[in-house]
């Protein structure tokens, strides 16, 4: 199975050596499934503990999310702290922010001490002011930012802007190269005798005695284990209860060659929604943005859209240099959710709603899970429990649970296609065959047609072709299948079924 999708990302050259496939039963003392930078963190703090620890991904090592971000390391959160102050109050945040400063923190010390060389920088970021929004937004967001612990300099004129606009400087933050930085983990993880699998799909997740856990492969091998770390982008070890609670969106990035070096690199983000990120890679501007739901696709081309933004904000940018689209899942109070698995036993742990936050979230989950595995708690497991109830963003917990609900329609409605000679070459559409049968059909070329159950196999909804990663993608919970038939990412687990 192959993750990629038809996009490139900017970091696709940085490749990782392979790692074997699971061909056996085994035990060990903690697995950790999804071999991402948030796996491969935890396993790195639990192994310097001194535990075994085993680590399987389903695909090759770096190939999901992580090599699909541009790798911003910043504590300027998805929300403004206006709008957070709203759903959380000020301990919270506090909190919230310590950890994801923290979390710089200790990736630059990891970068040290183990000698990565990931073009770690630090950098100051910048938020600021979007085309439709009041400048007395900032003064007002630099106030909220005070009340939770941090205090900001405001900035007439942001740097490297085609126009004047004010700012929030954001000091000491960072950015670097996610797969540089995740081949430097797999190195000392080889020091530190961790057992690294790939190409190990888990199909099932059970429990002996309510106790240890027992992992099936879809190649029938098993993995036995005392403590089960579930660290993919989403989870894939239960079917309801976290996937309520947070929503997956499609994101968009694109490099563009720059007419001169930048001499100062910056962070840059604005106020827009959805709003726009920049960074500096080499001699590259790198931007992302206009995200949407994943499965609910836009009108307009979102490259084209951010291709015109990025030229408007950057007239020293020249061609395209490449582009790529990746996955995020938001928490519907804007806070990730790591820690003990709800609903299951203590010996059960997840990592996800990362945002667009989620390479410093990767850290802040190494720091925690361990702590919770080890000495039974830590000082900001209860801010990120996953357990914890939604009820100061019941309003956005309602509109986003509604909007799911929503897209069960399509089990009713007519598929967009008749026949399947009308389908053109590379691409998808999903078809009515009698009352409530759905198929999504693939014409990959000449007569070749590949035919698969449109239901997605997590909770039943019907996949919505996506042209731009030819892939098929659930509206409903976000799971994505290629066009074979495949699943590349969860929640689901198994493949859509042939016809």
């Amino acid at each position: 199975m192959n993750i990629k999708d038809r996009t490139d990302p900017i970091w696709d050259g940085t490749s990782t050596q392979d790692y074997p496939s699971l061909n056996k039963n085994i035990t060990t003392d903690i697995c950790v499934v999804g071999g991402g930078i948030t796996g491969l963190s935890i396993a790195y703090q639990l192994a310097k503990r001194g535990r075994k620890v085993t680590l399987v991904e389903a695909f090759k090592i770096g190939s999901g999310q992580t090599g699909r971000t541009t790798a911003h390391l910043t504590c300027q959160l998805e929300e403004t702290f206006t709008d957070l102050l709203k759903i959380h109050d000020q301990e919270t945040l506090s909190t919230f922010l310590e950890a994801h400063r923290k979390a710089i923190d200790v990736m630059e010390e990891i970068v040290v001490n183990e000698n990565i060389s990931c073009d770690f920088k630090r950098v100051d970021g910048y938020l600021f002011q979007g085309d439709e929004s009041n400048p007395q937004n900032l003064e007002q967001e630099k106030e909220s930012a005070k009340q939770c612990g941090i205090e900001l300099d405001y900035i007439e004129v942001t740097p490297l802007l085609n126009e004047t606009k004010p700012s929030l400087r954001f000091p000491r933050q960072a950015q670097f190269n996610p797969l540089k930085y995740i081949k430097g983990l797999l190195r000392v993880l080889r020091e530190l005798d961790v057992d690294i699998y790939e190409e190990t799909h888990i199909k099932d997740f059970r429990q002996d005695n309510r106790k240890d856990w027992v992992l099936l492969t879809d190649k029938n091998d098993r993995i036995e284990a005392n403590h089960l770390i579930v660290a993919t982008n989403t989870p894939v070890n239960n079917r309801f209860y976290i996937h309520t609670k947070q929503s997956a969106y499609r994101t968009y990035a694109m490099s563009f060659k720059v007419t001169n070096p930048i001499k100062e690199e910056c962070l840059l983000w604005d106020t827009e929604d959805p709003y726009h990120y920049v960074r500096f890679v080499e001699d590259r501007l790198v931007v992302g943005g206009e995200d949407h739901k994943t499965g609910q696709h836009p009108e307009h081309d979102p490259f084209e859209k951010l291709e015109n933004w990025s030229r408007r904000k950057f007239p020293f940018i020249k061609e395209v240099t490449s582009k790529w689209s990746g996955q995020v899942f938001e928490p519907m109070d804007q806070i990730g959710f790591i820690g003990r698995n709800p609903g299951l036993v203590y010996n059960c742990y997840i990592s996800t709603g990362e945002s667009g936050i989620g390479m410093t979230s990767a850290t802040i989950a190494s720091l925690i899970i361990p702590d919770l595995i080890i000495k039974g708690s830590h000082p900001w497991a209860k801010t990120f429990d996953p357990s914890r109830r939604m009820t100061h963003a019941l309003s956005e917990f309602i509109h986003e649970n509604a909007n799911i609900a929503f897209q069960y329609k399509d089990w009713i409605l007519e598929g967009k296609g008749t026949h399947v000679e009308d389908i053109p070459v590379d691409s998808g559409s999903v078809l009515s065959e009698g009352l409530l049968s759905k198929s999504c059909v693939y014409h990959e070329d000449g007569d070749h047609f590949e035919k698969k159950s449109a239901i997605c196999t997590h909770l039943g909804g019907i996949v919505h072709w996506n042209d731009i990663e030819k892939t098929w993608d659930c509206p409903c919970h976000g799971s994505r299948f290629n066009t074979k038939g495949n699943v590349i990412e969860g929640p689901a687990v198994s493949d859509l079924s042939g016809q």
